[in-house]
């Protein structure tokens, strides 16, 4: 019975279910510098934090750095790129 049943009533696919995420960069930032800013603390007072704690913004800043070096260069490529077809251009029209 339980055959017959399954061709009459097939089963329902099962449905995607995703949390909505919400990300949020300035909290984000804060949380690193105080992070940061407490891990200073403690090692102006002498305590010894464990091995790899230290996080420097040094990594963050070269991302950052990464970033808006990327929007520069595509700037600069695309103006090196119409001078050099612009200088084909008249090239090919002074040899004719």
């Amino acid at each position: 019975m339980g055959f017959i049943s399954s061709i009459y009533n097939p089963p329902k696919p099962r449905g995607f279910n995703m949390p909505t995420r919400y990300y949020d960069k300035q909290k984000e930032d804060r949380e690193h510098r105080r992070a940061v800013v407490l891990q200073q603390v403690k090692l102006e007072k002498g305590e010894e934090l464990p091995k790899g704690v230290f996080v420097s913004d040094l990594h963050r800043k070269f991302e950052q750095n990464k970033i808006t070096n990327r929007r520069r260069d595509g700037g600069l490529k695309a103006i090196v790129m119409l001078a050099f077809l612009l200088f084909l251009g008249v090239y090919f029209i002074m040899r004719l």
